[in-house]
């Protein structure tokens, strides 16, 4: 039928392909060409010209296929073949213009593999078709996202284009690294103790890269800006940059393998004097800030300080390096200095906010104070054994209180199911017509008040019986470990835990820290040292092996005991 007129049209063949998800199944432009070229001479139809575009049809706004309807509104071709509608649109605005075309008679015809389309058809398949592609994209636009907002809360960066060293573990397993590395990390690593000597410009790494056999992909070497952006990347301390939902940017913990220190990365900043990153130099954050320190002479709250210094190489002067990366006195920059020595240290000091009083404080440094804690945790800490004695101990104290609670909590079961029975027969009451339906209201309201009672007396006992215990633990767990994981963690709130959980009253005055430890651990400390003074010093494990608490062993734990309900909260 409408094939009879088709001669007569002129068609232009467009053939689109683009490097979105959506499009990589499609066939490429030269297979696309091809397979329409052969369609379009079975049927006899007059391509007057070819028109090829590499870009996504998401968005409005593709050159060539601007250019082609600019054409077709001009009267050169009447006609269009494409492999599929979505070839020519994925969006609203151009599938809208194509239909618009078609129905006012300037495209006689829209022809795709096995199907075409007419001004005089009902083009509801057409609207159809422009639709599904465009919620398609959509869709996957809102899919590649989340994906790649969950690649990045499991710890590993969603960026196509990764740092050299680094790869994407195409096909990975569930539990398997997502990046890998590569064996240049290791040439990156021993890039960056060159340059961490001080001495190694970046035009002199480029000249060792070449050396160790750094290559691209194509088998040359990199560009000298390609060092700068390897030196200024997050990813090689384990971090990197991630735009969250709201568009903000932050840096995120890596799971992929670090080849330097966090430390030696704001060296390397430094280093690079005016090329280098002196904002991630200004985003530090503090272990002991936020943690109730305040300053002893006038009670208001302590900050921290993060200072950073250069000492110039040409005329020896000091200067804060945090913003500045040129000497201040000779102009001297430091990516020019050679070895030049930094000098990085955080301070915390009293806010000296009050209007009324002039606070005459100075700073602590953060390694003094550190110190200063590690020493009150060693203080208080307690080895495994004592740890699994104190558990047992605590546990014979309370023996005949845990009987109690457990009568208790039998008779309370007891009245429990009494009553559930009660409110079943009263049904059944009801039901033989034994009692009215007031009767049976009233009946049902008393039972139902008598087991909500005994519920909260079950809850009540429960909570006082086994929570203290449980909070107990909690803070025997904490003295054992404390010290250890205050030692070892590099997660800062970790540490900061630690101290809001050692002690209270945290107050520095003369350049010292005082705290004043919980109710708890004094009373775990007290029980240490009583242990071993009234025990003689005995074997934790030989104690233990004794068949009951003696009277001497209870007594060391008496304080631990004493005031449970007042004085212990969950560490």
């Amino acid at each position: 039928m409408k094939q009879n007129n088709l001669g007569s049209i002129k068609y232009f063949l467009y053939v689109r392909r683009s490097q979105d998800s959506e499009d990589r199944q499609m066939a490429s432009l030269e297979d696309q060409k091809n397979e329409m070229l052969k369609y379009a001479e079975r049927l006899g139809l007059n391509v007057v010209d070819i028109i090829e575009e590499s870009q996504s049809a998401k968005y409005p706004g593709r050159p060539k296929f601007n250019q082609m309807m600019e054409r077709v509104r001009a009267g050169e071709a009447n006609g269009i073949i494409c492999w599929k509608v979505n070839r020519l649109a994925r969006n609203s605005v151009d599938g809208g213009e194509l239909i618009w075309q078609l129905q006012q008679g300037v495209i006689q015809h829209i022809c795709t593999q096995g199907r075409g389309y007419y001004p005089t058809d009902n083009l509801i398949m057409l609207y159809v078709e422009f639709g599904v592609a465009n919620q398609f994209s959509t869709d996957l636009g809102v899919d590649v996202k989340r994906g790649m907002r969950h690649k990045a809360e499991r710890g590993w960066t969603a960026q196509s284009w990764l740092p050299i060293g680094y790869k994407h573990n195409t096909g990975y397993m569930p539990g398997e690294n997502e990046i890998i590395s590569t064996p240049d990390l290791q040439i990156v690593k021993k890039l960056f103790s060159y340059f961490l000597e001080g001495v190694y410009s970046v035009a002199d790494l480029k000249r060792q890269a070449k050396v160790l056999g750094l290559r691209n992909k194509k088998g040359g070497e990199y560009a000298h800006n390609t060092f700068y952006n390897m030196l200024t990347n997050p990813m090689y301390m384990g971090k990197f940059e991630w735009r969250n939902d709201k568009g903000v940017q932050e840096t995120k913990i890596g799971r992929h393998e670090a080849i330097i220190t966090e430390a030696q990365y704001r060296r390397v900043q430094l280093l690079l004097g005016k090329r280098g990153k002196p904002t991630r130099i200004n985003e530090y954050d503090f272990p002991f800030r936020g943690a109730g320190l305040v300053c002893g002479e006038c009670g208001h709250s302590v900050t921290a300080e993060h200072k950073i210094q250069c000492i110039c190489t040409g005329c020896k002067n000091k200067f804060s390096c945090k913003t500045t990366t040129a000497c201040p006195k000779c102009s001297l920059d430091i990516e020019d200095m050679k070895n030049p020595s930094f000098v990085d240290r955080t301070y915390y000091r009293c806010t000296k906010k009050s209007k009324t009083h002039k606070c005459s404080q100075g700073a602590i440094e953060e390694k003094e104070l550190t110190q200063i804690i590690d020493g009150v945790l060693s203080d208080v800490v307690i080895d495994p054994d004592f740890y699994v004695w104190a558990k047992e101990a605590l546990k014979v104290i309370n023996q005949e209180e845990y009987l109690e609670n457990k009568e208790a909590t039998e008779r309370l079961y007891k009245r429990k199911n009494d009553l559930l029975k009660r409110l079943d027969n009263i049904a059944i009451m009801r039901a033989d017509g034994e009692i009215s339906s007031e009767q049976m209201q009233k009946m049902k309201v008393e039972a139902e008040t008598q087991l909500k009672q005994n519920e909260g007396e079950s809850s009540h006992i429960n909570e006082r019986a086994l929570h203290w215990l449980d909070i107990a633990d909690g803070y025997l767990t904490f003295t054992e470990t404390a010290s250890r994981v205050f030692n070892e963690t590099p997660d800062l709130s970790v540490k900061r835990e630690i101290l809001q959980t050692l002690g209270s009253n945290l107050t520095i005055i003369d350049k010292k820290a005082m705290i004043v430890l919980t109710k708890p651990i004094v009373c775990i400390r007290n029980a240490r040292i009583a242990t071993f003074k009234e025990l003689n010093g005995l074997e934790l494990k030989k104690v233990l092996e004794n068949q009951e608490l003696s009277q001497e062993k209870a007594m060391a734990f008496s304080t631990l005991c004493a005031g449970r309900d007042s004085n212990l909260r969950r560490p």
